[in-house]
């Protein structure tokens, strides 16, 4: 019983690691749309759109690595638990 629950939290969390990833990958696609509707549809000028676009796409990066980064941030602190969970589990077989 002891490795079912296990397993659980493990597929628990290897669900969650996979919706964080579908969300950034959604995002990306999104920032990626937006800006070019952007370009299609600004009524300002060439420049003026250009500086925009660059905005929003610099924006848009840096949302996306700070995002990354509390991911990695995430599984680096579960790391040891798993670890440990599975020395466990070694032990007990």
């Amino acid at each position: 019983m002891s490795s079912r629950i296990q397993y659980s939290s493990q597929a628990e969390r290897m669900a969650k690691r996979r919706g964080t990833m579908e969300t950034l990958a959604f995002l990306t696609l999104g920032i990626g749309v937006g800006a070019a509707a952007a370009l299609l549809i600004a009524p300002k000028d060439g420049n003026d759109t250009r500086d925009l676009v660059k905005n929003a796409m610099q924006e848009g990066y840096q949302r996306g690595r700070n995002a990354a980064t509390h991911t990695l941030s995430q599984l680096e602190g579960e790391l040891p638990d798993l670890r440990k969970r599975v020395r466990v589990s070694r032990l007990g077989q």
